[in-house]
């Protein structure tokens, strides 16, 4: 049921309406966010491509090595609430908390020795859910409402960037001067952020929110309950629990799941790699047209269908090129769900909300990779039900997608008051 909009008269919406539409966005604000973000997550995967060298680096076991990774989704689930209320409260402080735990733990990862490497981990992953959260509150703040999508968008394609960026440069850097090169530079980079952040935030935002509204909201378990009872929340928590926990699994396990089918650790590479830029590209162009009509429907039911085409493709076998042309549209489209949903969620959030609601998406977001990819590695003695299972989760979360309301509430708002 629509609700009504009340104390404001018309030629005062009407004057409000022509301000925010003379306020410049700040656009360096959602660049050196995008920046921070990207080091959060190129920070995240430093290991991944290297865990033997690093094992062997460290004289630990490969499990251990994969803790430096694993703690990252672990610490997001446990914090991602709270910090998403934190966003709500204390935006600026939070923000740059978070970038500079981020630098912090970069850089206590330089000292010689694994314990170092994963208390360097654990200091980053506490900051990571403080700048995750963020990004739809400061496209609130400092973005036009038109253009918010996009900032969203580019803020979301960013985490994508860092985890590509890091892929790719890890093992020659590591090739190149060992260990201590992978460090130090990601350590740099991390300062850099930092640092840009800070200054980006000495601008204050464009679009203030009600202060007394923001005070007088929840901050603890009820507020979260008062979240939770609404609809359009469960529901984006379900298809980005599915959508995104698909795409994490398929990206953690695909070398396993496809082995079987003839495919080596370099093809699978090439196709993660290609999965991962064409997320890139979906996360960045997708959102804004997905906004219209009934059209970000389209894409989450396309996403879900091409993953169940890609794992029927995984159980069967399939020639190579149809091997990468379905990795690169299930990275295409699973990637663009997120930022989807997210620019959805600004659209219908209160602004004294909408970073707890970012938290309390991601959190779900992650929870999905978590799950599946627990269960699929509890699968992987028996192949082909583990591919069976991620189909199922896809094909029955396809008839959710017909409660997607798509028209995002402040437009729907604006239509009402026309009439």
């Amino acid at each position: 049921m629509m609700e009504p909009i009340t104390g404001a008269s018309a030629s005062e919406r009407a004057n409000a309406n022509e301000n925010a539409n003379a306020t410049r966005s700040r656009w360096s604000v959602v660049f050196a966010y995008a920046l921070l973000a990207a080091v959060t997550q190129l920070l995240w995967v430093t290991f991944t491509p290297i865990t033997t060298a690093a094992s062997s680096e460290w004289h630990v076991s490969v499990d251990a090595v994969g803790w430096l990774s694993l703690v990252f989704p672990l610490v997001y689930v446990l914090l991602s609430i709270p910090f998403g209320m934190a966003a709500d409260r204390w935006f600026r402080g939070s923000l740059l908390i978070g970038g500079a735990l981020t630098a912090m733990g970069a850089l206590v990862r330089i000292l010689p020795g694994y314990e170092y490497a994963l208390i360097g981990q654990i200091v980053i992953s506490i900051g990571q859910p403080l700048v995750l959260n963020a990004v739809n509150k400061l496209a609130v703040l400092y973005v036009r409402p038109e253009q918010r999508a996009n900032a969203i968008a580019a803020g979301t394609a960013s985490l994508f960037v860092g985890i590509l960026v890091s892929t790719v440069t890890v093992p020659f850097l590591l090739a190149w001067q060992g260990m201590s090169a992978v460090l130090w530079t990601q350590g740099a980079m991390s300062v850099f952020a930092a640092v840009a952040m800070y200054v980006a935030l000495r601008q204050a935002p464009v679009f203030e929110v009600d202060e007394a509204a923001e005070t007088s909201s929840g901050f603890g378990l009820s507020a979260i309950a008062t979240l939770w009872s609404q609809r359009w929340v469960r529901l984006f928590s379900l298809l980005l629990f599915a959508g995104f926990g698909i795409f994490i699994t398929l990206a953690t396990w695909l070398e396993v799941l496809a082995s079987a089918i003839g495919f080596n650790a370099q093809q699978v590479g090439i196709g993660i790699g290609v999965m991962t830029a064409a997320g890139i590209v979906g996360a960045a162009l997708v959102p804004r047209w997905a906004l219209r009509g009934q059209r970000a429907r389209v894409v989450v039911r396309f996403s879900l269908a091409a993953s169940v085409l890609l794992l029927i493709g995984l159980a069967v076998g399939m020639p190579q090129w149809m091997f990468i042309s379905l990795l690169a549209l299930c990275g295409f489209l699973l990637l663009a769900d997120l930022p989807v949903m997210l620019s959805l969620a600004e659209a219908k959030s209160d602004p004294q909300s909408v970073g707890a609601v970012t938290g309390l998406l991601l959190l779900f977001g992650n929870l999905g990779g978590i799950v599946l990819s627990l269960i699929v590695q509890l699968l992987l003695g028996h192949r082909m039900v583990a591919i069976g299972v991620l189909a199922l989760v896809a094909i029955l979360i396809l008839p959710a997608v017909r409660w997607l309301q798509t028209a995002p509430l402040k437009i729907q708002r604006d239509r009402n008051e026309q009439m």
